[in-house]
């Protein structure tokens, strides 16, 4: 996956053989089947189980099993992280293989998904863009329809109110000017 980004493969990071691996799991494996059989071997020796009385058979040679118990245990041991370590390797590797098949195959869902909506999604986006330019042209005749009757309303409202101040100033004048009207206050 170079496009990507990802680092670049030179001789230090070529993939190790998987056969040292196997080799070591192998090792490991007969490692555990001896320390298991060394372990068997002296426990029936010691509780002296079945009729072959190994405890005086193994009486003498009691340290073979227990230097093979303790020798096989550690091997078992110490090659499980080898063991663990080639099946991560095999598992990163297989994993890579599966995620480059993944984004191959996305790569042609996409491809295929653009052939097969492409003119269509062109001639919605024209579509779109025409109604858009429709509802922009009638947004703005709106907002013109409006902003006339604001202004509209607004010149009838002064007019309203000359209306009235004439009105008021008119009765007002009359009101001071008819006879009799001396002694009213006005409150």
């Amino acid at each position: 996956m170079a496009g990507k980004g990802g680092k670049k493969k030179d001789a230090t990071d070529a993939p190790k053989k998987d056969g040292s691996g196997k080799l070591l799991a192998l090792v490991q494996m007969a490692c555990a089947v001896l320390a298991l059989l060394s372990a068997a071997t002296l426990a029936v020796g010691a509780f002296n189980i079945g009729p072959a009385a190994l405890a005086d058979a193994l009486h003498a040679l009691a340290l073979v099993p227990i230097a093979l118990l303790v020798l096989c245990g550690f091997a078992v041991i110490f090659t499980a992280s080898g063991v663990r370590a080639g099946e991560l390797r095999r598992l990163e590797d297989k994993l890579a293989e599966m995620e480059a098949r993944l984004d191959g195959r996305v790569a042609e869902a996409v491809a295929k998904v653009d052939s097969h909506i492409g003119d269509d999604y062109q001639a919605v986006c024209e579509n779109n863009k025409l109604l858009q330019e429709k509802l922009d042209q009638f947004q703005q005749a709106e907002k013109n329809k409006l902003v006339e009757e604001m202004e509209k309303l607004r010149n009838l409202n002064g007019e309203l109110e000359e209306q009235i101040k004439k009105w008021a100033i008119g009765s007002v004048d009359q009101l001071v000017s008819e006879p009799g009207t001396e002694g009213i206050k006005v409150a």
